[in-house]
């Protein structure tokens, strides 16, 4: 009941005040179309949204309370699904403001080499029980190997190692009109909402350059990119290297026949079977220079390390680095980064309800739900990364929920004692200077933490 008594300047929490104040969020919303001409300012809409999630209840039990500062239903509804908005473009931004102001300073005064990756990874988006969702598609789960109804969240995002943010996303349907369960609706020709359903329906292999796009117009600089053997081709590997990046992935072991330095063509198990190995427990077993062709016979030297599989000791997995200056342990190392991505999906779901926030059937309202989750983790990481201490994204969480709880209850305590005052006072009005200075008197009786922050807000 206490989360309902919360003022105008208390829709969020101090610490996203200072967040969105110091990163200028309001105005990078208005540089990808996110503007209205009357009624409740963006500003007011996306901070009442984006405060939900620290609430720990969906917008819909939100609208169903009491909060007398609540912003209409429609009002809410018509901003998440506006086709006008680039949602892309404003987490891209986002990101590279943090990592230009923040990230980009640390790493100038270390004396480690900088390491910063772009990570590529897809994730289920699931809505099992659904069957009017724009775009549902039939997808199959790679990791747990069962087919499932939603998306496919390819997801692009920057780590240098310490701290991970979210870039860009896409919620995959499928190319394949036989999977697809619902179609499109029609929006305006050539707006953001026109282009990431073209996006959905698109290859993942064409995707995740259209992605990597935002992170290169956002002026976002990495020296890698990072990816699992999904994406590991030599097409795809040659697609990355016309964007200006250094590729590492883990290989998919196939017939694929490479060149090897003697000239001899092999696949990695021939080369594997063919070559003295480092004896003992080594980091590594072992590590060839090979050459790659793509279409048009453009050759590109790439290193093979070849690593012990934890869960197969007698088999091996190849790692696949296209700046053979790295030794090996480098490359094993800066591959180890991709993990963050999936500490980032874990983290999302569990902790900001990526999937169970939204229930929307609108596509446009589903991408700007996930743009807002990742722009709410974007918040976590830059907390952890600025804190002293070494609590996870999910122990910071925590925090901020109860951060919200303590500001609604001094409000509530607050407006209770002065409804008090002001209902006496309408019967006994000579008592009201008297009755003021005892609510003075009360306040200064409690704990130092709450009355300074009762003496702010009156």
């Amino acid at each position: 009941m206490l989360t309902d008594f919360q003022s105008h300047d208390d829709i969020l929490s101090t610490s996203f005040g200072s967040f969105a104040k110091k990163f200028s969020i309001f105005t990078i919303l208005s540089k990808c179309g996110a503007r209205k001409l009357r009624g409740v300012p963006v500003s007011r809409v996306f901070a009442y949204i984006y405060s939900i999630a620290f609430k720990n209840i969906s917008i819909n039990q939100d609208q169903r309370s009491s909060n007398p500062d609540k912003i209409g239903k429609d009002c809410v509804h018509r901003f998440l699904q506006s086709p006008k908005i680039d949602w892309n473009k404003f987490t891209s931004l986002l990101a590279a403001v943090i990592i230009r102001t923040e990230i980009d300073p640390i790493q100038e005064k270390s004396t480690i080499p900088n390491r910063s990756c772009l990570v590529l990874d897809d994730s289920s988006f699931r809505r099992d029980r659904a069957k009017k969702i724009e775009l549902l598609a039939c997808c199959y789960d790679h990791a747990k190997q069962l087919y499932f109804r939603g998306f496919r969240m390819l997801t692009l995002g920057y780590t240098d190692g310490k701290s991970f943010l979210p870039v860009a996303q896409c919620a995959l349907s499928t190319e394949n009109t036989k999977q697809r369960i619902n179609e499109a609706s029609e929006v305006p020709f050539g707006t953001p909402g026109y282009n990431r359903r073209l996006m959905a329906q698109t290859k993942a292999t064409l995707t995740m350059l259209n992605l990597i796009d935002y992170a290169i117009k956002a002026g976002i600089k990495a020296k890698y990119v990072l990816f699992d053997s999904w994406f590991s081709s030599p097409a795809q590997i040659f697609s990355v290297l016309g964007k200006g990046f250094d590729v590492i992935c883990m290989a998919k072991k196939g017939r694929i026949k490479y060149t090897c330095e003697d000239g001899t063509k092999k696949t990695f198990t021939q080369i594997f079977n063919s070559s003295k190995k480092r004896r003992g427990k080594a980091k590594f077993l072992l590590s060839r220079i090979v050459t790659i062709k793509d279409e048009d016979d453009n050759e590109k030297k790439i290193k093979l390390v070849f690593v012990r599989n934890r869960s197969k000791p007698k088999d091996f997995l190849v790692l696949i680095s296209t700046d053979i200056s790295l030794d090996e342990m480098e490359i094993v190392a800066i591959y180890g980064n991709r993990w963050s991505i999936e500490v980032f999906f874990k983290n999302c779901k569990s902790q900001l309800n990526l999937e169970t926030g939204n229930q929307s059937l609108n596509y446009d309202e589903i991408t700007a739900h996930i743009s807002l989750v990742f722009t709410q983790y974007m918040m976590l990481s830059y907390m952890r990364r600025i804190s002293t201490d070494e609590r996870s994204i999910g122990e910071l969480f925590l925090s901020m929920v109860e951060e919200m709880k303590d500001a609604a209850f001094e409000n509530a305590l607050e407006l209770m004692l002065y409804m008090f005052i002001d209902k006496i006072c309408q019967t006994e009005p000579h008592l009201q200077e008297k009755l003021y200075e005892m609510a003075e008197l009360f306040i200064d009786n409690l704990p130092d933490l709450m009355k300074n922050q009762l003496k702010k807000s009156s």
